[in-house]
């Protein structure tokens, strides 16, 4: 597996990196470091090939080489890359034009390989861009709810998402959401995963909006015995009335919140929103949304 976390600049830039490095470890997936550069600089422009040569060979201080630097010396302060006798084990200095980056790549141990990528554009066609180049299981990013970021890479970005609530700390207990969508299923397959890794509990939420208590108790069967078979702490919370209202309410602070991904059209996530999306917006705590 691999793993793409997206960092901004800053202490919070490090809150998501060490969540997401958390959560990578616990899958032993490959992680790819990216910081996005939204102002259109020299150096990165297609038809200036000395610019971007130079910023290759001398490491310039560009922003977005210096936010990767950071990330880099916290990685190897936290023992994510290995270090040898001669220093980090570096497999290539930064490079131009790796599948439409810059890159520099390092080794790890439990993390195998760490890739830091720097690319210059709009935010979210640029997130877009490197899922598609490199096929990433899982997306990772900070709270960016700004100009409506992070809706539209939920919509549009074709990879499960895990949004790190900056203020929170990296250690937490999930909270599974469950109704009948194919998705809901994939995200408690994920959320187990998860949960087992980081020996954490997954208590079940089941929202009964046209059910009886009884129905509802009686559809999170298979995610009980899911759960009891593999091993992890679980407790089963079942609400009347609207679900994202209720989702909420339960997710406070000791929770990190599972959701499976809106199964409506694009244009109908456009025009009316979708649970997954809103919950999101306003959750104040980390949410995975499972594609």
């Amino acid at each position: 597996m691999e793993f793409l976390i997206c960092i901004g600049g800053g202490p919070p830039a490090m809150k998501t990196l060490e969540g997401g490095v958390q959560i990578a470890r616990s899958f032993g997936a490959d992680i790819a470091v990216m910081y996005v550069d939204q102002h259109q600089r020299m150096a990165f422009s297609n038809s200036i090939a000395f610019g971007r040569q130079k910023l290759s060979e001398w490491e310039l201080e560009h922003p977005g080489v210096k936010i990767l630097r950071e990330a880099r010396e916290h990685l190897a302060e936290i023992g994510v890359i290995r270090q040898t006798e001669s220093g980090l084990a570096e497999r290539h200095a930064l490079r131009p034009d790796v599948e439409g980056a810059f890159e520099n790549h390092f080794y790890g141990d439990e993390i195998q390989h760490i890739r830091l990528r720097l690319r210059e554009g709009r935010l979210v066609d640029q997130i877009r861009k490197e899922v598609q180049t490199r096929q990433y299981d899982v997306t990772i990013i900070g709270g960016i709810n700004q100009h409506g970021n992070t809706r539209r890479l939920i919509q549009f970005v074709d990879t499960s998402f895990i949004i790190i609530d900056q203020s929170m700390p990296p250690i937490y207990n999930l909270l599974y959401c469950s109704d009948i969508s194919d998705t809901a299923n994939r995200a408690l397959m994920f959320g187990a995963k998860v949960a087992k890794a980081l020996n954490t509990r997954m208590d079940i939420l089941r929202v009964a909006e046209e059910e009886t208590p009884e129905e509802a108790r009686e559809a999170v069967r298979r995610a009980e015995t899911l759960l009891r078979r593999g091993g992890i702490k679980h407790e089963v919370i079942i609400e009347s009335g609207e679900v994202v209202e209720k989702i909420l309410e339960i997710a406070d602070e000791e929770y990190a919140i599972v959701i499976g991904a809106s199964q409506r059209s694009e244009l109908m996530k456009f025009l009316l929103g979708s649970n997954p999306i809103k919950v999101v917006q306003r959750a104040k705590t980390h949410v995975i949304v499972v594609k």
